[in-house]
């Protein structure tokens, strides 16, 4: 699986977000932005999520992991959103249910066969419940790329 791009031009530090939409949006158009995917990225991953919601229920931090096909991708990347306000998100286990979510961490993978892989990295990252408290107390988009980026990429 090729290395997907991670810096602090793909963090986003979001605090006018209400619903999973919004937040999916906002980043969405960051890798649009960067040249990172297609324009049918956001629609594909907007429909993903209401067939397939991606929060996942951790405890003290709840994360969700939105993506969708690799077509809609050019270039693989991760792009993280550290929510001031928590936002209500259906989860990825029982989508009857809905979780306050803090972070967000976007995948836009080219290589079909490695979202396996890169979500297994993601979960194992965002069980770390500590860490990822420190990164919802970053101040800078650096600090978010310090602490998450060796466990992403």
């Amino acid at each position: 699986m090729a290395v997907p791009k991670f810096d602090e031009s793909l963090v986003a530090f979001i605090d006018d977000a209400e619903t999973p939409a919004d937040v999916e949006s906002k980043l969405a158009q960051v890798l649009l932005d960067h040249g990172y995917v297609k324009d049918s990225f956001a629609p594909a991953l907007l429909s993903r999520e209401e067939e397939y919601p991606t929060a996942l229920e951790l405890g003290a931090h709840n994360v969700a992991i939105p993506h969708t096909e690799a077509e809609h991708t050019i270039e693989g990347s991760i792009c993280v959103g550290v929510l001031r306000n928590a936002v209500n998100w259906r989860r990825m286990d029982d989508s009857d249910e809905s979780c306050d979510v803090e972070l967000v961490v976007m995948l836009a993978l080219s290589d079909p066969h490695g979202h396996l892989e890169m979500l297994q990295k993601v979960i194992a990252f965002v069980q770390d419940q500590e860490l990822v408290e420190k990164v919802l107390a970053a101040k800078t988009a650096e600090e978010v790329v310090s602490l998450a980026g060796p466990h992403l990429v």
